[in-house]
């Protein structure tokens, strides 16, 4: 902020005391103001108290401010966040503000604000005299109060400066002292500046400081498009925000604009006419703001920034945007509240547990706000760009009031078969083919403790000899766990790692049907490798972090590296495309359920734990990359026929239909040059 009157302040050449500098100061104030001063202060107390107030309002922090030290003073101003369309997501911060500059409200804006807080703004020079004696009138009448003659610079003073003035009550002492601060500002400011600071400092209820945040509030518009009527509105509140707010008393906060206006057609803001017009117009607020778009998405970006911004992420003003896609953040939502409703209603057979509608019904939720289990059935989706990393949609679970645990980022949860394609993975890294051939039979494993471990297939049948090509596309345990058996748990732990899968692989042989707990979004983002040719991803929520002059701060480093050859992803690729066109994903195909076209390629793998607990698929497109998983917080089984197939495999289908709508079909993976294609009959 210039300073258009700096160059009138001569400096000391030698340090004043505080006697001189009162009677230098004095020597400037209009006689006027000084006797008004003084009345107040011989009215309340004394000339005395009054000149000590006066003294001591710049005796400490280095004396009075000056024009550098208002440039310098940053108010705390919210950090928005945007979605990858542009959209605003949220915002974070400790007092909601965002700054506008005076030069692009519309002149009836500040002008009402003027006209009923600082009729003589533009006249006087911080402090009103004439109002300072009315007040005194006034508060002969009315018993004594200390109340009235506030000017807007001395508003702004004690917002900007309350550390300089005298704590506790509002008493002349604190009255004395705003006028010397605003006399100040007055001398190193013009009044646009003062205008302009005061619009963007003050409070209007709701959390609401500052006018570009009120507006938003209250209208759900920036600033800059308000009418006639609600720049009355906004203007009539600072005066008292909790008894004018127009969400809590809409006929006070109406009579209270209709002052406002009254008061801008005396001061020629508007015309009389204009001022009866808007005064007939009823307040038509915006409806209150609701849930939060994508709130396990929103808290998870403020999760990963406050370790790295810290207290600016709520005062910097920060623009934040990240890589979520709107319309399919929607479509995740809503196709996994649709299907979970479906599971509870028992559509796909009796469901045992408590509902979403019964846990509701009972408002145990108004007892269990933020916390981490809830009794109905949960879910999350995760779609990321496969080959970058950035996240499309993130659904960490089904009401963020009930429980703002994010299941998709914080949930340790088996994989079921949804892990074998990184047991086949090793195995051809090893060297056997796609056709290699071990039995679908009985197994018996003797543990360590000395007990037998009987593992079973989900379907309790067993056929013989089978290629692991076969093999995983029907999801068959006994394949699975001979074949983890031979290549042994750390080479299947390598390719994992490498993958992006950080948590333990344990060596004991129910790791190699998913038994090892990992986190939803790194399972699905260690799928990228076998969609991208063979690099592993890191999920990223933020595109890149800017000031408020859109300045960049940061962004994430790209951090794609390799985990396996081309060759290797394309093999596996081509193995789970069978899954979805005939396997146990088959349901994504068909045309009464998922019905997704044939003519996008796409690849994934159901995942069913043994008993139950938890169903998902993971699954991709050459474009995006999409896992979904179903289950209870408190594990238990879900229903006697929960599947991934069954139960999460349509939620990735719609997901996925919805992302290439209106695209044009994606192109297959192209096989690398050193893969050979044989056929087998």
């Amino acid at each position: 902020m210039n300073d258009p009157r700096s160059s009138e302040i001569a400096a000391r050449e030698h340090p004043a005391t505080p006697m001189e500098r009162v009677l230098e100061f004095l020597r400037g104030v209009p006689f006027w103001w000084i006797v008004g001063l003084l009345a107040v202060g011989l009215f309340f107390g004394g000339a005395g108290a009054a000149v000590g107030a006066w003294t001591n309002a710049c005796a400490g922090g280095g004396g009075c401010p000056t024009a550098a030290a208002i440039e310098q003073f940053a108010p705390q101003q919210a950090t928005e966040l945007y979605d990858a369309e542009g959209g605003l997501l949220g915002l974070f911060y400790r007092e909601r503000r965002q700054l506008v500059s005076l030069s692009e409200l519309p002149p009836y804006v500040p002008l009402a604000f003027v006209a009923i807080e600082d009729r003589r703004f533009y006249e006087h020079e911080g402090v009103d005299v004439r109002r300072i004696v009315g007040a005194i009138r006034d508060n002969l009448l009315d018993g004594f109060a200390a109340t009235g003659a506030s000017t807007i610079s001395m508003q702004l003073a004690r917002n900007l400066f309350p550390e300089q003035l005298p704590r506790g009550e509002m008493t002349f002492r604190r009255k004395i002292a705003e006028a010397r601060l605003a006399l100040e500002m007055e001398r190193q400011l013009t009044k646009e500046q003062i205008l302009e600071l005061y619009l963007n400092h003050i409070f209007f209820g709701s959390g609401a400081y500052g006018i570009e945040a009120a507006s938003r509030t209250y209208f759900d518009k920036s600033a800059t498009e308000l009418s006639v009527e609600e720049a009355a509105t906004l203007a009539g509140l600072p005066q008292a925000p909790s008894a004018y707010n127009p969400r809590r008393s809409p006929d006070v906060a109406e009579g209270r604009r209709n002052v406002v206006l009254a008061a801008m057609a005396a001061t020629r803001v508007i015309t009389a006419e204009e001022a009866t017009t808007a005064e007939e117009t009823p307040l038509n607020l915006a409806p209150p703001a609701g849930v939060v778009r994508a709130p396990y998405f929103v808290e998870q970006v403020r999760r990963d920034l406050e370790g790295r911004f810290g207290e600016l992420l709520y005062t910097g003003g920060l623009r934040i945007y990240t890589t979520l896609d709107p319309a399919l953040q929607a479509e995740a939502e809503a196709s996994l509240e649709e299907q979970l409703r479906e599971v509870e209603s028992g559509a796909y057979g009796w469901y045992p547990h408590t509902t979403y509608e019964e846990f509701k019904e009972q408002e145990e939720s108004s007892e269990g706000e933020g916390v981490v289990t809830t009794p109905y059935l949960q879910g999350m989706v995760v779609s990321l760009d496969p080959h970058t990393g950035a996240v499309l949609a993130l659904v960490g679970g089904r009401d963020f009031t009930d429980s703002q645990f994010n299941r998709a980022t914080q949930a340790l949860r088996q994989p079921g078969s949804a892990f074998k394609p990184f047991v086949y993975a090793a195995a051809l890294e090893m060297g056997r083919s796609p056709m290699y051939s071990l039995p679908d039979s009985p197994l018996f494993v003797r543990m360590p403790d000395g007990d037998t471990w009987v593992p079973r297939n989900y379907s309790n049948d067993y056929e013989g000899d089978m290629s692991l090509r076969e093999a995983l596309k029907r999801s068959k345990n006994m394949v699975a766990i001979r074949l983890g058996q031979e290549i042994g748990a750390p080479a299947v732990e390598n390719v994992a790692h490498r993958a992006g899968l950080e948590t333990p692989i344990p060596d004991y042989p129910s790791v190699f049907i998913g038994a090892a707990a990992v986190y939803p979004i790194d399972l699905v983002a260690a799928y990228a490798a076998f969609a991208n040719g063979g690099l592993s991803v890191e999920p990223r929520l933020i595109d890149r972090v800017e000031d408020g002059e859109g300045g960049l701060i940061w962004e994430p480093a790209p951090g794609a590296e390799v985990a396996f050859a081309p060759s290797l992803s394309w093999i596996i690729t081509d193995m789970l495309r069978e899954v979805v066109d005939g396997g146990t994903g088959y349901v994504v195909r068909n045309p009464a359920i998922g019905n997704l076209s044939y003519d996008i390629p796409a690849a994934g793998k159901t995942g069913t734990t043994n008993d139950a607990t938890d169903v998902w698929f993971v699954g991709y497109t050459p474009e995006i990359l999409t896992g979904v998983w179903i289950g209870l917080d408190q594990p238990a089984a879900i229903s006697g026929g929960a599947t991934g197939g069954g139960f999460a495999a349509p939620v990735w289908a719609r997901v996925v239909r919805k992302f290439h709508e209106g695209r044009e079909p994606p192109l297959p993976w192209e096989r690398p040059a050193d893969v050979e294609v044989r056929r087998i009959s």
